[in-house]
C-alpha cells in the first residue's frame, strides 16, 4: 500500500517540478545564490566585527548591509521575472521591466516624499516578489493571444521590431489591471496579517516560538528568505520574546533548534555526504559545508534545492521542531544547565554556541545528538530525492525542452541582417520554425527494434517529436529548414542530453536495451562527436549513432576517422537510411561501421515488385561483408515473412510498435524480463529522466 501511495507521491512531484511556475522559481533561485550567499557574507561579516563598536571608520559595513538587503526583494523580483517570461515564451526584458515598474509602484516599496525626493521602504512587497510576476506574465500572455491589439504585421522589417512593437498595447492593459487588483488583494492581506499579529500577541513563549519556527521555513521553501521575512511582518512582540526558561528566544534557535541554519542544515549535509561521492547531493553539500559552519544554509536551500521540493517539507519543517521540543524537555528537566543570560548571535558556529549558552561540553554534546537524529530523519528524505527527483542535470533539461524556441530565436535575428529580399520566403520559413518550438517543447520516443527470430525488444531507436502547446505530438517537419541555417546545433543538444537522461533512467531500472540515435551529420562528424563520446562512452556497446552515408561521400577520411574515435569509447556505429540518395557499392566495402539500416523505400511492395531481388541481393551483400542488417519500415505480414529468411537481425516499424514514450518504453523492456544490465563504466547517480528519424 504504501509503496503506491509513494509512487503516485513520485509522479506528483515530478509533475510539480515541470510546472512552468515552479521551473521558472527554481531557475530564478539558482540564478542568484552568488548573490544570496554575498548578502548572507556582508551581514555576517557586519555581525561578526561588531561594526557599532569600531567607530566611524568602518560605518560603511553598515550602509553595506543595509542596501544589500534593501535590493534583496528587487533581485528576486527580477530573476523569477526573467525565467518565467521566458518559459512562457514572452519578451524577456520588457516583461521584467514591467514586472518592477508594477511591484515598485503599486507595493510603495518606491514613494515620493513631500519635497519630491525619492524613498524606499524595504519592508514593502515582501510576499510580491513571488505573486506579481505571475500576475503580470500571465495576464500578459493572456493579453497578446488577443490578434486585434497588434499594431504591426510581421513584413520586410526586423521580427526583432515587430515584436516590440506589439508589446505597447499589452504593456498598458497588464499596468491598468495591476493596479484596479492589487489594492483589493493588499487591503486583504494586511487585514489578515493585522488580526494574526494581535492574536498572537497574547501567546506563550513557547506559543511564539512555533509559530516562528513554522512561518519562517514555510516561506523558506517558497524561495523567500524566512528569518528575514519574519523579522519584517511580524509583530515585535513576536520576534523579540523570553522563554520560560530566562532565555531570548533568538539565541535558543541558534543553540539548540537550527545547528548550521534553517531546517537544521547540518543534519542534512552529513545525510547528502551519504550519498556517496560524485552525487548531485554530496557535491552540493560539499560547496555548502563552509558557509554552513557559520548558519549560511543558502547553498543547500537554493542549490539542492529545498526550495519548492516536495520531498523535503516534511523534514525541512519538523526537524526543527523537534530540536525545540527535545531542547525545551531536556532543560525543563535540569539536565542541560543554561548560562544566565547567555546571548548567542546567529552566526556562532556550531558547538561554540552549544558550548556557550551552557557553558559546559554538555551542550556540545546535546548539539551533536541533535544533529544525529536530523540526520537520521533527513536520511530517507535524501535517498528519495536523489531517486526520483528532478536535480542537477535534469533540471538543465526541464530548462531545455522549453527554452529551445528562444536561443533559436536569438540565432534567427543575426541571420535576419544577413537576407536579402530574394530570401524573405525562406525567413519566414524560419520564422515559421521559431515560432513552433516556442509554443511548444521538444521530447525524445522511442521505437522498438525487434529480433527477427525471437520476437522481442532487443533496444530502441530515439526519435525526436515536438509536443505542441495542446499535448499534440508531432514529428519534427522543422530539421530540414534549420539545417539550411545551419542552426541545428540547439536541436542536437537536446538530443544527445536527454537521451543520456533517459539511459540513466533505463538503468535505475536496471534495464539496459540497446539504443540508436542520429543527429546532424554536420555536427556530428566536425563538432559533437566529443560530446558524444562523453556521454555515451559510459555505456559501453549500448549506444549506436546512426550516420548519413552523405557523410563518408563528403568527407570520408574525416567520417572514418570519427567512426573510429566513437567505436574505440564503445560507441557502436550504424548506416542510416541506406538505399537512398549516395548509395554506392564501392564505397559499402570500406565503411567502418558495425549495422546498415535499409531504407524503408527499399522494400517491396508485394510478391510482383522486382525490389525483392534487390533486396535480397544487398541483404546477403551486407551480411557477408560483415555488417548488422536492420530492416525498416516493416509495416505488412508480407513485409515479415520476406524478411524471415533473409541474414537480417532486427526489424523495426509500426507492424510491432509505434513509438512509444519513455515510461511506456521501460514498462514493455521491463516485462520481457530483460533486466540484466551491461556493464557500465562508472556509477551513475540515479536520476529521472534525427538529425532524429522521422
Amino acid at each position: 500500500m504504501h509503496q503506491r501511495v509513494f509512487a503516485v507521491f513520485t509522479r506528483g512531484a515530478a509533475k510539480l517540478a515541470a510546472n512552468t511556475v515552479i521551473l521558472s522559481l527554481r531557475e530564478g533561485y539558482i540564478a542568484l545564490i552568488p548573490f544570496f550567499v554575498m548578502a548572507a557574507l556582508v551581514t555576517l561579516v557586519t555581525h561578526w566585527l561588531n561594526y557599532e563598536d569600531l567607530g566611524a571608520r568602518y560605518v560603511f559595513l553598515s550602509s553595506f548591509n543595509v542596501l544589500v538587503w534593501t535590493l534583496f526583494p528587487l533581485t528576486t523580483l527580477l530573476s523569477f521575472s526573467y525565467y518565467l517570461a521566458k518559459n512562457l515564451k514572452l519578451n524577456t526584458i520588457a516583461v521584467p521591466i514591467l514586472v518592477l515598474t508594477c511591484f515598485t509602484l503599486a507595493t510603495g516599496y518606491i514613494y515620493v516624499l513631500d519635497d519630491g525626493s525619492i524613498g524606499i521602504n524595504n519592508r514593502a512587497g515582501v510576499l510580491y516578489t513571488i505573486l506579481m510576476p505571475i500576475f503580470c506574465c500571465y495576464t500578459m500572455r493572456a493579453i497578446l493571444r488577443a490578434r486585434w491589439l497588434r499594431i504591426m504585421p510581421v513584413g520586410n522589417i526586423s521580427l526583432f521590431l515587430v515584436k516590440h512593437l506589439n508589446l505597447m498595447f499589452p504593456y498598458i492593459l497588464v499596468v491598468l489591471a495591476t493596479f484596479m487588483l492589487l489594492p483589493m488583494l493588499d487591503s486583504m492581506l494586511g487585514s489578515a496579517l493585522s488580526q494574526l499579529n494581535e492574536l498572537q500577541s497574547q501567546w506563550s513563549g513557547n506559543e511564539k516560538l512555533t509559530m516562528q519556527l513554522l512561518s519562517a521555513h514555510v516561506l523558506w521553501l517558497f524561495g523567500i528568505h524566512g528569518d528575514y521575512a519574519y523579522q519584517i511582518m511580524a509583530a515585535p512582540q513576536m520576534s523579540d520574546y523570553m522563554l520560560s526558561f530566562a532565555m531570548d528566544g533568538q539565541s535558543y534557535i541558534n543553540a539548540f533548534v537550527l545547528l548550521g541554519g534553517s531546517g537544521c542544515i547540518w543534519g542534512l549535509l552529513i545525510a547528502c555526504l551519504m550519498q556517496g561521492r560524485g552525487t548531485h547531493e554530496a557535491s552540493i553539500a560539499r560547496l555548502g559545508s563552509p558557509l554552513a559552519l557559520f548558519n549560511l544554509s543558502e547553498i543547500l536551500v537554493y542549490a539542492l534545492p529545498l526550495v519548492l521540493n516536495p520531498y523535503f517539507v516534511v523534514p525541512f519543517i519538523m526537524v526543527p521542531l523537534i530540536n525545540a521540543l527535545l531542547s525545551n524537555l531536556v532543560i525543563g528537566q535540569g539536565w542541560l544547565p543554561l548560562v544566565a543570560g547567555a546571548d548567542i548571535p546567529w552566526f556562532t558556529p556550531v558547538f561554540m554556541s552549544g558550548y556557550l549558552a551552557t557553558g559546559s561540553v554538555i551542550g556540545v554534546l546535546w548539539q551533536a545528538l541533535l544533529i544525529a537524529l536530523s540526520t537520521l530523519i533527513y536520511l530517507p528524505f535524501v535517498k528519495a530525492n536523489r531517486e526520483h527527483n528532478v536535480s542537477g542535470r535534469q533540471l538543465d533539461m526541464l530548462v531545455k525542452r522549453v527554452s529551445a524556441g528562444r536561443q533559436l530565436e536569438r540565432q534567427a535575428e543575426t541571420h535576419f541582417a544577413k537576407l536579402d529580399s530574394e530570401k524573405f520566403a525562406e525567413q519566414k520559413r524560419l520564422t515559421e520554425v521559431i515560432e513552433t518550438l516556442k509554443d511548444g517543447a521538444l521530447c525524445l520516443y522511442y521505437q522498438p527494434k525487434i529480433c527477427k527470430r525471437s520476437k522481442r525488444i532487443l533496444g530502441f531507436e530515439a526519435l525526436l517529436r515536438h509536443k505542441q502547446s495542446d499535448g499534440t505530438i508531432i514529428s519534427p517537419w522543422f530539421i530540414d529548414v534549420l539545417d539550411r541555417f545551419q542552426m541545428m546545433d540547439v536541436v542536437d543538444s537536446f538530443v544527445i542530453d536527454q537521451l543520456e537522461l533517459d539511459l540513466q533512467q533505463f538503468h535505475r531500472h536496471q534495464l539496459a536495451p540497446k539504443i540508436s540515435f542520429n543527429i546532424s551529420p554536420r555536427n556530428l562528424i566536425y563538432r559533437r562527436y566529443k560530446r558524444v563520446i562523453r556521454a555515451f562512452s559510459k555505456f559501453p556497446d549500448q549506444v549506436e549513432v546512426e550516420i548519413l552515408e552523405s557523410s563518408y561521400v563528403d568527407d570520408f577520411s574525416r567520417t572514418q576517422e570519427v567512426v573510429a574515435k566513437l567505436q574505440s569509447q564503445g560507441i557502436r556505429c550504424a548506416v542510416d537510411d541506406f538505399g537512398t540518395g549516395y548509395s554506392c557499392l564501392s564505397l559499402l566495402s570500406k565503411l567502418n561501421v558495425d549495422t546498415i539500416k535499409f531504407d524503408r523505400s527499399l522494400l517491396p511492395s508485394d510478391e510482383k515488385d522486382s525490389a525483392i531481388i534487390l533486396y535480397q541481393s544487398l541483404s546477403q551483400l551486407c551480411h557477408k561483408l560483415g555488417f548488422e542488417v536492420v530492416a525498416e519500415g516493416i509495416e505488412s505480414d508480407f513485409h515479415v515473412d520476406f524478411i524471415t529468411p533473409l541474414p537480417v537481425k532486427q526489424l523495426q516499424g509500426y507492424y510491432f510498435d509505434r513509438p512509444l514514450t519513455l515510461e511506456q518504453a521501460i514498462l514493455k523492456f521491463a516485462e520481457q524480463g530483460l533486466a540484466t544490465p551491461v556493464p557500465i563504466t562508472q556509477d551513475l547517480p540515479a536520476t529521472e529522466s534525427k538529425k532524429a528519424a522521422l
